[in-house]
């Protein structure tokens, strides 16, 4: 084979590859155990991990192993456990927000049905000075809801459209609307556009607003500056739910967690 061919070849092998390995993100398997849960939420700063089966949320340790139920509230719809001190549970059914403890006591109901103003909630997180996040469906507004004195300060106009998927980061509200595009407002009020998100089916923000997201049972690494995805080379065929955290990512199928370790770019 004449050399200026072989060459091209070689060169063209190493762009091939190249372009390859920027495509996927690997990941290196750490363990799989049973989960007898019908939904895995995942683990907080101290590796405590929470699930719900038949509606009863369980926080578990090597070592312990936490409960709270309240079936005249209906379903769970959410649960926010970024301070383990502090827990938010989410009833949307019943328009109401439990906070427990760290060994999920109920420290207090909020019905926000018998507040002055009428209030529907549509999400709820926690946020920072003993105050929680909230949006309420009915006046397309974002408000934070002192658990001290219990009012509520609407901090923002009303959005142009419906709320898709939100998270927060105790001093920030981020949410996706019905068009991808994510934003973030602080406790100050101040809001902003933040770019356009792909398609997802489930979706989890990481640093620099960027993110991993799930689109028919695949998993992805969206960079939200350069506006592009990488597939996250895992086993599974199908996925239940997926968190991350701290460096590592859990799947959670039908009946069991498998951990992975994680290098984002």
């Amino acid at each position: 084979m004449p050399i200026k061919k072989l060459l091209f070849i070689t060169i063209l092998n190493f762009y091939c590859l190249s372009m390859s390995s920027q495509d996927f993100i690997s990941v290196t398997k750490l363990e799989t155990v049973e989960a007898e849960c019908e939904l895995f939420l995942g683990f907080d700063n101290q590796q405590n991990t929470y699930i719900i089966k038949e509606n009863v949320l369980t926080k578990k340790s090597t070592t312990t192993a936490y409960q709270y139920n309240n079936l005249g509230l209906g379903k769970i719809t959410r649960v926010d456990f970024q301070n383990p001190l502090q827990i938010v549970v989410f009833y949307k059914s019943f328009n109401t927000v439990v906070l427990l403890d760290n060994q999920l006591n109920e420290i207090k109901k909020i019905d926000f049905n018998l507040k002055s103003t009428p209030v529907t909630l549509e999400a709820v997180a926690l946020s920072s000075q003993n105050q929680v996040w909230i949006y309420d469906s009915t006046s397309s507004k974002i408000g934070l809801y002192n658990v001290n004195n219990d009012t509520i300060k609407w901090i923002s106009t009303m959005l142009e459209n419906p709320i898709l998927h939100y998270e927060s980061d105790y001093i920030h509200f981020y949410w996706t609307d019905v068009n991808l595009s994510l934003y973030r407002i602080s406790i100050y009020g101040a809001i902003e556009k933040l770019g356009s998100l792909p398609k997802f089916d489930s979706i989890q923000l990481t640093k620099n607003n960027n993110s991993i997201y799930q689109l028919e049972n695949q998993l992805f690494y969206y960079n939200l500056t350069s506006k592009s995805s990488s597939k996250i080379a895992i086993d599974e065929k199908i996925i239940s739910k997926f968190f991350f955290r701290d460096g590592i990512l859990s799947i959670f199928t039908q009946n069991e967690i498998t951990n992975y370790k994680i290098i984002l770019p």
